[in-house]
């Protein structure tokens, strides 16, 4: 596997963003079951607007890698940076394919040609207790903020489960719908692979130092796009149970037969995330190596994140803005998931 990102490579994954509009306004992808296939036509030339950082062109615009529910955000960024337009920064943009402990250990190892910036979401347990020096000698600031979702097939009838009905049901505490209000059957519930995003926000959010079951086979999955697909598709019942995050679930791999559940009673928003009413909300950060000298392309763009255009571009692309009361460009907070 590739282990970097690398500018001006063609990216086939980024097939299932080609319905966004090229203007810098564009919204986030569509809503689809099915990443499309078809691209739109190739730009080749940029609009001439000013660009908005002094110094950075696609020539020079630094190699960046990001989590999955990410990677609309890091094409419109390159978009807005470089002045290409939106359809073609999507097919230009290369993105490691692996999990999000893939790209922080690539990262933190810092091998030959891995990136110079990441917006990620936040790393394993593992990688944390493995890599603690090495994640102190990196500025590590929030950017944006999403919520763990789970959802069931549309037909259950179940709508809302509280955070302690979840944890029984992963536990294995609570093994049938009827026990929460729904028919009576078997609940299924899926899981994902450990150093995937979404599962270390299960970890962190839901299970709080619980031991989840050990899923059966069949309940176990590698990728976001696959859990969401085997939910909808199991069985042809009701019964499966899984989770992802809620950008990813809601506008990059929505799915029409499932849907998202309320916990405590609060249903998964934009909004309900932002203000954190909704119970299971995290970060997800934007980060560069502290040794990264000040004049740098990288720093530039990392400062340029954080301040109300970062704002507005996160916005416009249906992400939540997590630094509401933050100074502008007060970066460099170190290592945010410093062990004790």
């Amino acid at each position: 596997m590739k282990r970097s990102t690398r500018i001006l490579a063609l990216l086939l994954v980024l097939s299932l963003l080609c319905g966004c509009q090229s203007s810098p306004a564009s919204s986030a992808p569509p809503v689809s079951g099915e990443p499309s296939s078809q691209n739109p036509p190739f730009v080749s030339e940029p609009d001439d607007r000013p660009l908005p950082i002094a110094g950075i062109d696609a020539e020079n615009y630094p190699l960046i890698d990001g989590s999955t529910a990410n990677h609309p955000l890091l094409a419109r960024i390159y978009a807005e940076i470089t002045g290409l337009p939106r359809e073609e920064a999507e097919t230009l943009v290369q993105f490691n394919l692996g999990s999000t402990g893939l790209i922080w250990t690539d990262f933190l190892n810092d091998y030959p040609d891995t990136p110079d910036l990441l917006i990620v979401y936040e790393p394993p347990e593992e990688v944390k207790e493995e890599y603690a020096e090495q994640l102190g000698k990196l500025e590590i600031d929030p950017l944006g903020r999403d919520g763990l979702v789970f959802m069931v097939n549309a037909q259950n009838p179940v709508e809302s489960l509280t955070v302690q009905q979840l944890r029984g049901i992963y536990t294995a505490e609570i093994t049938d719908w009827s026990e929460v209000g729904g028919a009576a059957e078997e609940i299924r519930p899926f899981q994902r692979n450990p150093d995937s995003g979404s599962q270390t926000l299960f970890m962190k959010l839901l299970m709080q130092g619980d031991d989840p079951m050990d899923p059966p086979r069949e309940l176990f999955v590698g990728t976001m796009g696959g859990l969401i697909d085997a939910v909808a598709g199991f069985d042809g019942s009701g019964a499966a149970i899984g989770y992802s995050v809620y950008y990813y679930a809601n506008l990059m791999y929505a799915n029409p037969d499932l849907k998202l559940i309320a916990v405590d009673g609060v249903e998964p928003t934009n909004e309900t995330i932002e203000d954190k009413s909704y119970p299971l909300t995290n970060d997800f950060y934007v980060v560069i190596r502290a040794d990264t000298p000040a004049d740098s392309p990288v720093r530039a763009l990392r400062d340029w994140l954080l301040t109300d255009e970062g704002r507005r571009l996160l916005e416009e692309e249906n992400y939540v803005w997590a630094r509401t009361g933050m100074p502008q460009q007060s970066a460099g907070a170190g290592n945010p998931f410093a062990m004790g």
